[in-house]
């Protein structure tokens, strides 16, 4: 073994270890012979225990007139996972970015976590939390604050399959109605909570943001969630979080300009790229939401083209048209 590894152990072992640290701090007589006994191992295993608690930092030695293992200096918890610095900065890291997509709960978790392991480590493996923030930022964007009561009890009522009472807000009816719902899990998706869920009022899944939820309460009552429901196959080929019945095959070009950009990132599972030779790309992908993939395209202005389906085109020309409405353009042409 290299100096400085540490040897691995399964969870019987841990424990035993543990156990052996608890007899030492009682102050009653441990010996390997006698641990040997209680623990039904070999006093090797037990001499090969206590080397692996020296190794992890227990300052216990054999104490020969007393006849007994004893701890030096006092020793406060039993660090059982050896962890290293880019361990801890993983998990720091991770907290950070859960905090920047407005999941608190979970980031603040992760921090208690942090923070109780930061202070059983040594000060070889040890990373302060502060520092790393100054090196590693995360800005969230464009997103929708929620409650964090909110997000914990729907979390809650997710494991415990309890049925949820709520005041929702529909943008789209621009309506509150009260629902029932049988949650299914929780979704995060570019700066929004969603919960899935089937609807008593609506008869289906639907998904709900959670920052238009106005009232809620956890119900008493267990639900019993179909089986067979596979969340994959839910979202499906969606392009956002409008979906519908149809998938189409959605072919979009891009100017040389704007595929510099476009080609470094994945936009859809199924996309294929195509570059022509003057550098413009071709984008071709199966989806659904033409909602979203409207918004999409738009975002990019004269960029961007649709090339299919023709719905689709003929959605971005209707847009196009009552921007051109909204500004006047119509009018300048016709003085023209």
């Amino acid at each position: 073994m290299s100096a400085g590894q540490r040897p691995s152990r399964n969870g019987a072992q841990l424990w035993r270890c543990q156990k052996l640290v608890e007899w030492v701090r009682s102050g009653d007589r441990l010996t390997t012979v006698r641990a040997a006994e209680r623990f039904e191992v070999s006093s090797r295993t037990i001499a090969s225990d206590i080397e692996y608690l020296r190794q992890i930092g227990v300052p216990i030695e054999y104490d020969r007139p007393a006849g007994t293992f004893v701890l030096t200096e006092p020793f406060g918890n039993l660090p059982l996972v050896a962890i290293r610095n880019t361990d801890l900065a993983a998990l720091l890291v991770a907290q950070h970015g859960l905090r920047a997509l407005g999941d608190g709960v979970h980031a603040a978790t992760l921090e208690g976590v942090a923070d109780r392991l930061a202070a059983m480590l040594p000060e070889t493996v040890h990373v302060e939390p502060d520092a790393l923030a100054r090196s590693i930022r995360f800005e969230p964007g464009p997103h929708a604050p929620v409650d964090f009561s909110l997000l914990s009890d729907l979390e809650r009522a997710v494991a415990e399959s309890r049925a949820v009472r709520m005041d929702y807000y529909s943008n789209s009816r621009a309506e509150l109605t009260d629902r029932t719902v049988e949650p299914y899990t929780l979704l995060g998706y570019q700066g929004k909570w969603y919960l899935v869920a089937y609807c008593r009022l609506r008869e289906g899944m639907r998904d709900f943001r959670l920052d238009r939820i106005r009232k809620y309460r956890v119900l008493n009552e267990r639900v019993d969630r179909d089986p067979k429901f596979d969340l994959e196959a839910y979202l499906g080929p969606a392009f956002g979080m409008f979906r519908g019945d149809r998938t189409y095959a959605v072919h979009v070009r891009f100017s040389p300009y704007q595929a510099r950009w476009i080609r470094e990132e994945i936009w859809h599972e199924s996309q294929i790229l195509t570059q022509h030779p003057d550098g413009g790309l071709d984008v071709r992908f199966q989806a659904t939401g033409l909602p979203d993939l409207a918004r999409w395209v738009l975002s990019y202005g004269g960029e961007c083209e649709v090339v299919s389906p023709k719905v689709l085109r003929e959605r971005v020309k209707g847009e196009v048209e009552r921007m051109g409405g909204v500004y006047g353009l119509h009018a300048e042409a016709n003085r023209k």
